[in-house]
């Protein structure tokens, strides 16, 4: 069996890259140039067991067991890294969990903390009261994708794949430069003749050497002799070049010693036709390694430009139909999510974001204030003014609502005349204070924004709840700010009432029977 040869490209491009594996290698031993993943991923594991175990402790101390398992639970579909945690009394007994703890859970040996099994002692009048106990997915790749994944596999591996092609075409490129040859080798004169290309040969005083069969199909005059001519005597030809570049790609060839390349020259035919060319031209050798010459090739890419030319103006076309689509959508959206009349969220999408809030709010255990409002005497509004003044009366005060919100509060149109506002992070008496704002800018402005009618009075009553249990619904929480509002209409209207339990009264907030004294002394 013979022995196997590799060319000489491919022999020292394996040198090549051994090579620098093996310098790789080195500073990585000496500098370390892959970081070392277990202990990363030891110090990130022991952060996240001692913030967790932070934020237990005040759970613990309120005894609250059923928000200990909320917790757990939260924590556990948060975090892929781990597979369950629990909180063990010193007798045994799993008193709250997240994830199959049983199933995930081994004591570690001599009850020390592991990179897979944390545990936490935790502390109640300097005893040990019970553990807190972490269990996390093993760090050892579970695929073979992520076993490549690991940067010590992925950095050798990446460095012997990219480094061998690199080398392989650079040292392909450079070899071939090195080769020496003639400047018009007699064994290929036949052999260029069945290149589709257009090949010609000139030496340093651009005197034509050679020219192919497919350098005479580039123009009909190309057939003429013109060997032995100097290039610039071909008027279909020289002219063309010369007016499209800045030097000419045979002199800059043979006196850069480079190759050079133009991707589209244009060569004028009969009857206003154009004949698109690609140019290369590459400097050719003696034995000395001296430029004696150069090589010039001329593709024929017309009808590639051609269907390049079609395929741009599709691509613009697509383009702009793509653009007018996305507006269209975009328009779409917009008068799907938003009431055409006020331009806040409609019921659907207000309910939609609403929800999104809620769901926030429980998570990051924040309050969450909700407002229902309504004008007061909206019909008698639409009985003495019409319905366009009634229109314009829920603009404005839409438009009040909205510039006494933060940006991440929202607000939409509840139905008709009423609507609801959702207030993160808020608690009781912030809430009101808002409530009250658009109480006040509403008595004083909404009037005076219908300028259609003089001396319009418009007021609006608010019923307000806090959310008090991560139980409560989107729905149920605007059902007790309505029973709210209407406590609100009851008591003389323009007033904001508070009401965060069905069983309990609804209470009209401090100072409010004050501002509303104004309207029930008219």
């Amino acid at each position: 069996m013979s022995a196997l040869r590799l060319s000489p490209s491919i022999s020292i491009t394996l040198g090549l890259v051994s090579l620098t594996l093996l310098l790789f290698f080195m500073l990585d031993t000496v500098v370390g140039v892959v970081p070392d993943r277990h202990a990363q991923l030891r110090e990130v594991r022991e952060k996240v067991s001692t913030n967790l175990a932070l934020q237990l402790g005040s759970l613990l101390q309120a005894d609250d067991r059923e928000i200990l398992r909320e917790t757990l639970r939260a924590v556990q579909q948060r975090d892929d890294d781990i597979l369950s945690l629990g909180i063990r009394l010193n007798d045994g007994e799993l008193i709250a969990q997240g994830g199959y703890h049983q199933k995930f859970w081994a004591p570690p040996p001599d009850g020390k903390s592991t990179i897979t099994h944390v545990q936490i002692p935790v502390y109640m009048q300097d005893r040990i009261w019970g553990h807190i106990e972490i269990s996390f997915r093993r760090p050892e790749a579970e695929s073979f994708i992520a076993w490549l994944r690991q940067p010590d596999i992925a950095l050798p591996a990446a460095i012997f794949f990219f480094g061998s092609i690199l080398y392989y075409l650079y040292l392909r490129r450079v070899l071939n430069h090195l080769d020496p040859t003639q400047v018009i080798p007699d064994r290929v004169n036949a052999a260029l003749d069945t290149l589709t290309e257009g090949v010609m040969i000139i030496d340093r005083r651009e005197n034509i050497l050679l020219v192919n069969e497919g350098f005479k199909k580039l123009h009909p005059d190309a057939v003429k002799a013109c060997l032995g001519k100097k290039l610039k005597q071909l008027p279909w030809l020289y002219p063309a070049i010369a007016a499209q570049t800045r030097v000419l790609p045979w002199r800059q060839a043979m006196e850069s010693e480079q190759a050079v390349s133009y991707a589209s020259l244009k060569i004028p035919q009969p009857g206003d036709k154009i004949r698109i060319v690609s140019l290369n031209a590459a400097p050719v050798r003696d034995s000395q390694a001296k430029v004696q010459g150069c090589l010039i090739t001329f593709s024929d890419v017309t009808e590639r430009e051609r269907t390049n030319s079609k395929l741009r103006l599709a691509l613009n076309r697509l383009q702009d139909s793509q653009s007018k689509i996305e507006q269209q959508n975009r328009e779409l959206q917009r008068l799907a999510n938003y009431d055409q009349l006020t331009g806040i969220l409609n019921r659907r999408a207000f309910f939609e974001r609403g929800e999104e809030i809620l769901r926030f709010c429980v998570q990051s255990r924040m309050s969450l204030v909700c407002i229902m409002s309504d004008i007061d005497h909206f019909k008698s509004i639409n009985d003495n003014y019409g319905h366009p003044v009634g229109d314009a009366a829920i603009k404005v005060v839409a438009s009040l609502l909205s510039k006494n919100t933060r940006h991440n509060d929202v607000v939409g149109r509840y139905g008709g005349e009423e609507f609801c506002i959702l207030l993160p992070g808020l608690d009781e008496a912030q809430g009101f204070e808002i409530a009250n704002r658009m109480r006040e800018s509403i008595e004083r402005l909404a009037g005076k924004g219908v300028r259609s009618i003089e001396g319009l009075r418009i007021t609006s009553s608010f019923g307000m709840v806090v959310q008090t249990s991560p139980d409560q619904t989107l729905p149920e929480l605007i059902e007790l700010a309505d029973q709210a509002l209407y406590h609100a209409k009851e008591n003389g209207r323009n007033k904001v009432a508070i009401l965060n339990d069905l069983n309990e009264t609804p209470r009209l907030a401090p100072g409010a029977a004050e501002a509303a004294s104004a309207v029930e002394a008219g």
